[in-house]
């Protein structure tokens, strides 16, 4: 892991050509990610099958220079046909200030504010049948920094830890139905969390990302 850490920074501080790109007010940041894999395992008692999704976009305005501010929508789900499906929306706001370091390379600081909504089913839930269904909501504050470099006029490579420091509300409804019971059981549970990760693995949240800047 650390030997991809010292190569994406060479990359950031010495692939990259010289450029004299500025953050500047009136440009728009444009920044997303989008991943897909399934996975199928046949054995002699049968066969299992997963699928995962996650996507994000992130779309903000420069008001002023080297500050953007704007929104954040992501969606992902898991399923596994014979255990669980996962499904979780979220969006939100965010606000980001850059500071420079030296010609194309920026030190930034991100503070994130997301609302995010949940729903997971286990088994077969169905009146009759074992199952849980789990619904949440919550809200989460976190903050990101990391670097930034111009790799071309319009285009940045950045280095991120996005799992330094959140603040986390969660609302959580448990819905269950049993073979020998002919009605639903709800359970509520409401959860609060605070986290900083600020400990020698470290190094193992940094994420690699792209940026766009649009406008003239």
């Amino acid at each position: 892991m650390k030997t991809k850490i010292l190569h994406a920074l060479a990359i950031l501080l010495f692939a990259a050509p010289s450029t004299n790109a500025q953050i500047k007010q009136g440009n728009y940041l444009l920044g997303g990610s989008f991943s897909y894999s399934n996975s199928k395992n046949v054995q002699s008692n049968g066969s299992s099958f997963q699928e995962f999704l996650n996507s994000n976009i992130q779309f903000g305005k420069v008001f002023k220079e080297n500050t953007v501010a704007g929104v954040i929508l992501t969606y992902s789900f898991t399923n596994n046909p014979s255990t669980n499906k996962v499904n979780e929306y979220s969006g939100g706001i965010f606000y980001r200030k850059y500071k420079p370091l030296t010609k194309g390379l920026y030190f930034f600081g991100e503070v994130d504010g997301v609302f995010r909504y949940s729903k997971n089913t286990q088994g077969r839930f169905q009146i009759g049948s074992d199952g849980n269904r789990y619904t949440g909501n919550g809200a989460t504050i976190s903050f990101v920094p990391g670097l930034s470099y111009t790799v071309w006029k319009k285009m940045q490579m950045e280095l991120s830890m996005p799992n330094l420091m959140s603040i986390s509300y969660t609302g959580v409804k448990n819905e269950a139905t049993f073979t020998n019971i002919t009605y639903i059981t709800t359970s509520k549970a409401n959860n609060f969390s605070a986290s900083a990760n600020l400990n020698t693995s470290i190094l193992n949240n940094l994420g690699i990302g792209f940026k766009f800047l649009l406008g003239k």
